[in-house]
């Protein structure tokens, strides 16, 4: 079974799995429910979120998602052949530029990044089945998300570096062989590649 397909069956496992994720694996916020409708049930961790800490100011108009991994950096983290596809992981409607590289290795997984540059951090501390946790990256605020009530999804890193925009790492693993500390370390040292190379583009 060639990768691709191996991507697509883990993706489709999590849609299926009844938790807040899209098509692609990755979780996503809970939509405000209509007139009627009743409130999710299952609702993020609670908190009083700190004020954003940026060493500096990173904005992302504008910036190929595919350059913010060097390939040094692919080689390290053992993936390569990137591929552009805008996806829509903060759900406003607009897919933010994004880049992802499907490992080289025995082990199957991918490396995502979305530069979200209309709609901030803040949209991860509403409603739904995802447990999402104060970070830092690099010196810059974060947060931690995975989905709740699996250790089998994924993880993601998303880091605050300018107004209502976001960098967005999410760490894919297909099968087993990660624990989801694994996955989540591995998140964010995608999250802090990207950060230390985007730095050099702007």
């Amino acid at each position: 079974m060639s990768r691709v397909r191996f991507l697509a069956v883990g993706a489709a496992v999590l849609a299926l799995a009844g938790c807040s994720a899209d098509q692609t694996g990755q979780p996503k916020p809970e939509t405000s429910s209509t007139a009627g409708t009743a409130a999710p049930t299952t609702t993020t961790s609670k908190f009083d979120a700190p004020p954003p800490v940026r060493p500096k100011v990173i904005k992302l108009d504008g910036v190929d998602p595919c350059a913010a991994l060097t390939a040094a950096q692919l080689k390290q983290l053992k993936v390569a052949t990137p591929v552009s596809k805008p996806l829509d992981v903060a759900k406003t409607g607009n897919p933010a530029p994004t880049c992802t590289s499907s490992s080289t290795g025995s082990q199957i997984f991918s490396y995502s990044v979305s530069l979200v540059v209309d709609r901030g951090v803040d949209l991860w501390q509403g409603s739904g089945n995802l447990d999402v946790s104060p970070a830092q990256v690099s010196g810059f605020s974060a947060f931690q998300i995975k989905l709740k009530g699996t250790s089998k999804g994924d993880c993601v890193v998303t880091v605050d570096v300018a107004d209502g925009q976001q960098v967005f790492v999410q760490f894919l693993p297909i099968g087993d062989g990660f624990t989801q500390d694994q996955m989540c370390q591995n998140a964010k040292q995608g999250a802090e590649m990207a950060l230390a190379t985007l730095q050099t583009l702007k």
